[in-house]
């Protein structure tokens, strides 16, 4: 046998193709060797961003004597979590089973039938601590597959038993969900530094959108909250984040999570995800409170994004390292000497304003740079933003010299979604076509590798397409079509999101569990079809794409959209009870559907001046108002343009809550003062 992973596409697979250890990837082949030799499984999930995956490889897996060891007693199989976040799905839930807790590297072992019967994260080489080494853990897991078959088969069948458990099965506690999840929160923030729990310290933007959700509908919510205490847990979390460490005050983007309560270090990897979210949040704050801060830091991540993590008009990359030069974090601390040699003594007085570093550093000696534009803006200190942007752009292009962390160039279908939903939000509010553009050229990229049976890619590299889509990839580029829809009154974007909505309900919707699957039903090498309950790092695939057949099934009246949102909502009733911060989006979709009052604005056009046309509208528009739009000339059979034609030949606007439209206008004024006085709407 040797390493079969050096005709694999994934960069985290290629990471690993030159270790001794005989690695093969994900597929039948290796377990069918399992039985073969009745050996058991060991099982190693990562990604190519993540330190500790780095660590272990040059640690264990480039060891010779360890690579002997798993050579002769375990067939060994890598899988990269991005490709197939299916499979991480479900050791992670088995990790987290067996261990107590979860997080990459994931070091699971199998029976050859795919069960886990241990599993653990990262493992060092040697002792260290209540640690024990990596060897030691192999030569226990065969002493114990050995001679404790019957224990091995116990546990697999028991954590099954576990996995396989039916929503159906729990019982509703509460019903006030709102409540329960707002309990849980207020209980768990941190008055002092923002955001919620203590370290390590994650941005948790699922959490600020849903904060954001209760102060839009704060009349519904004010026996629960005050205003004030929500401006409080809103303002604080997202202040404390954007001038602490946590952000790259020089290159934009936020890192992963901080070590530390304060936000102060990073680990300090970047993923796509967490800036697209952060990017999405930080704008919708802004609309709320228009505080220039809250502008420049959304702005910051989306041009961080657009220009150091995109490959022109295709995709957004999944991510950047946090090591470079085998160490982590050295491409973003620096030398309090060095700082002083960078810059004049005006300029250096100004940056030690800006960026708060001293002689003895914040980081074992170095200095993280803190503060920037948010603490500026906010103190309202004696600075100008010709400064501000001259002396960060000296730390830029210092920087820029040092030898960069690795970039993970993979294209994600979802992951893009999300950052296209993020672009909109912008150009909602900002008008900056720059955001327009890049999210109809990222679109328009994924969309011409869909097949004809409406499959996605999961992922695309140097343009070639990967397909094993899930759900989260079809939830998330859904989303994106309808802001795109919204932006452009483009109508085919609309008319792809349809069809994949009805894609994902044939082939991720089980009727008789009553639940969406992470899988598509086509997929057959799982022991078990994972399902995406809960909100971490970011709103669940599953009620991501329940919020969406609730949109669609509202306005189009589609009673076989609306009848499963009814089904999945309660069947996850008891799971927002259980664990109410981490399904706040489900808590969300309950209130949503609860009062039913979807306002939305029906656009039959003319197909003339039609960017003027959207122009007027956007700079008008409420943030919460959904367009739904088509040309006179557009063939639909979608209920909501059922009786809405172009009168008098020109443009017709139908503003509607739920099933009750206004009286039709050509008037851009008049139907912005219809919006305006959205009130007036029978319910």
């Amino acid at each position: 046998m040797s390493n079969n992973l050096k005709n694999e596409n994934s960069p985290y697979l290629l990471q690993h193709a030159n270790n001794p250890v005989d690695w093969y990837p994900w597929s039948e082949k290796p377990f069918e060797l399992a039985k073969k030799y009745n050996k058991p499984v060991f099982l190693s999930i990562g990604y190519s961003s993540c330190h500790w995956c780095h660590v272990m490889e040059k640690e264990s897996f480039s060891d010779e004597t360890i690579a002997e060891y798993m050579n002769e007693h375990f067939i060994s199989i890598k899988v990269d979590r991005e490709e197939r976040p299916d499979i991480d799905s479900i050791y992670m839930e088995s990790l987290q089973a067996l261990a107590g807790s979860g997080g990459w590297p994931a070091s699971l072992f199998l029976t050859p039938e795919k069960i886990p019967f241990f599993a653990g994260t990262y493992f060092p080489l040697e002792d260290r601590g209540n640690h024990p080494s990596f060897m030691r853990v192999l030569q226990s897991v065969v002493e114990y597959y050995s001679n404790k078959k019957r224990t091995v088969i116990d546990i697999g069948n028991q954590l099954i038993g576990l996995l396989k458990t039916e929503l159906k099965n729990e019982t509703v506690i509460d019903s006030d969900n709102i409540k329960n999840a707002l309990d849980n929160l207020v209980n768990s923030y941190d008055k002092e530094n923002g955001g919620f729990h203590n370290a390590p310290k994650f941005p948790q933007p699922h959490i600020l959108e849903f904060l954001i959700y209760l102060k839009h509908n704060h009349s519904r919510f004010a026996s629960l909250i005050s205003n004030e205490d929500l401006d409080k847990m809103l303002n604080t979390s997202l202040y404390k984040m954007a001038i602490g460490g946590i952000y790259d005050q020089i290159g934009g983007g936020f890192h992963r999570y901080s070590v530390d309560a304060k936000w102060l270090v990073p680990h300090f990897e970047k993923m796509l995800y967490d800036n697209a979210f952060l990017a999405k949040t930080y704008s919708m704050a802004h609309g709320i409170y228009s505080d220039t801060w809250m502008k420049f830091i959304s702005e910051d991540i989306l041009d961080y994004l657009i220009t150091q993590m995109s490959d022109k008009s295709k995709g957004f990359y999944v991510s950047e390292d946090a090591d470079s030069e085998g160490e982590e974090g050295k491409y973003y601390v620096w030398e309090y000497d060095e700082l002083r040699k960078i810059f004049n003594d005006t300029e250096f007085q100004i940056a030690n304003n800006l960026f708060d570093f001293n002689t003895k550093g914040n980081f074992e000696g170095k200095n993280i740079l803190t503060g920037g534009f948010a603490k500026a803006n906010k103190s309202k200190s004696d600075f100008g933003i010709e400064e501000y942007n001259n002396i960060r752009s000296i730390l830029f292009s210092f920087r820029e010299k040092r030898p960069p962390p690795f970039k993970d160039k993979k294209i994600i279908t979802s992951w893009n979604g999300m950052t296209i939903t993020a672009l909109m939000q912008n150009y909602f509010l900002s008008f900056d076509e720059k955001y327009l553009n890049k999210s109809i050229d990222v679109a328009t990229y994924i969309n011409s590798f869909i097949t004809e049976n409406n499959e996605l890619p999961r992922y695309i590299i140097n343009s070639k397409p990967f397909y094993s889509p899930t759900l989260e990839d079809y939830a998330y580029f859904i989303e994106a079509l309808f802001k795109l829809h919204q932006g452009t009154l483009d109508f085919k974007w609309l008319d792809i999101a349809i069809n994949l909505t009805d894609k994902v309900i044939e082939s991720y919707w089980d009727s008789e569990t009553a639940f969406l699957y992470d899988s598509s039903i086509d997929v057959k090498d799982l022991f078990i079809r994972p399902k995406s309950l809960y909100d971490n790092p970011y709103t669940s695939s599953a009620s991501k794409m329940t919020e969406l057949l609730y949109l669609l099934g509202s306005i189009t009246d589609n009673l076989k959209y609306l009848n499963i949102v009814d089904n999945l909502i309660e069947n996850m009733t008891p799971y927002m009870n259980k664990v109410p911060i981490h399904t706040l989006s489900w808590a969300k979709l309950t209130d949503l559907r609860k009062y039913d009052k979807l306002d939305h604005l029906v656009i039959i056009h003319d197909e003339k001046n039609l960017k003027e046309l959207v122009t007027k509208l956007n700079s008008e528009r409420s943030s919460d108002l959904i367009y739904f739009a088509k040309s006179y000339k557009t063939k639909t059979n979608l209920d909501i343009f059922y009786n809405k034609v172009l009168t008098d030949d020109k443009t017709t606007f139908y503003l509607c809550r739920s099933y009750t439209c206004k009286m039709p206008t050509n008037s851009i004024n008049d139907i912005n003062n219809q919006i305006k006085d959205l009130s007036s709407l029978s319910d």
